[in-house]
């Protein structure tokens, strides 16, 4: 494919640059400078990738995808970890249109999903219900995974660890970053009684 079948297929797919880095793993960066004016070479392992994206898409059924932006702590409040590059299949028509994915780390909520289980998140619904999951930004950047309770207002864990504890909406300025909207794990052994 010459840079300007990329572009051209790019269009059709209403997909960016960022869209095409994000599902091949190559850097934005460079997928610029190879389809732009600096013409720098498209390496035959990008050319595969993109290829594998924009070719077979489009030959086979179409099935969505939503980026894997890395992990988001079940437990308290820690840097998340990002990772761009990797996208997750859904199978539900209703996911949301900006929908993105993240990997549970931890065990705060190891009652709803366990560690290593993924989130479907949904960024436009940051309206607070009492039973749904959230993900959630403190004022210094850091994330956590909880359950939204009222009376007091505050997000709770649910876990097997008593380690975990409930956190006071109003203690500190908090960021709703969006609304459980599924999750999927695999299958892992049942705890022993």
């Amino acid at each position: 494919m010459t840079p300007e079948q990329i572009r051209a297929a790019l269009a059709d797919r209403n997909m960016s640059i960022r869209d095409l880095a994000n599902a091949t793993g190559i850097e934005e960066n460079f997928l610029t400078k190879s389809l732009g004016k600096a013409r720098r070479r498209i390496q035959v392992t990008e050319l595969e990738a993109i290829r594998s994206v924009l070719v077979e898409e489009a030959s086979a059924p179409s099935i969505r995808t939503i980026p894997l932006l890395g992990e988001v702590p079940a437990g308290a409040f820690r840097p998340a970890e990002q990772a761009g590059g990797r996208r997750l299949a859904v199978s539900d028509p209703e996911t949301p249109p900006n929908a993105y994915a993240l990997t549970v780390k931890g065990d705060s909520m190891d009652l709803v999903v366990p560690n290593g289980a993924t989130l479907v998140i949904d960024p436009d619904d940051t309206a607070l219900w009492p039973g749904r999951r959230y993900v959630v930004l403190s004022d210094d950047g850091e994330t956590t995974f909880k359950e939204y309770q009222e009376a007091p207002a505050r997000l709770v864990p649910c876990s097997t660890n008593d380690e975990h504890k409930d956190i006071l909406i109003g203690d500190r300025p908090l960021k709703i970053l969006g609304r459980v909207f599924s999750y999927s794990m695999r299958d892992v052994p049942r705890r022993a009684s």
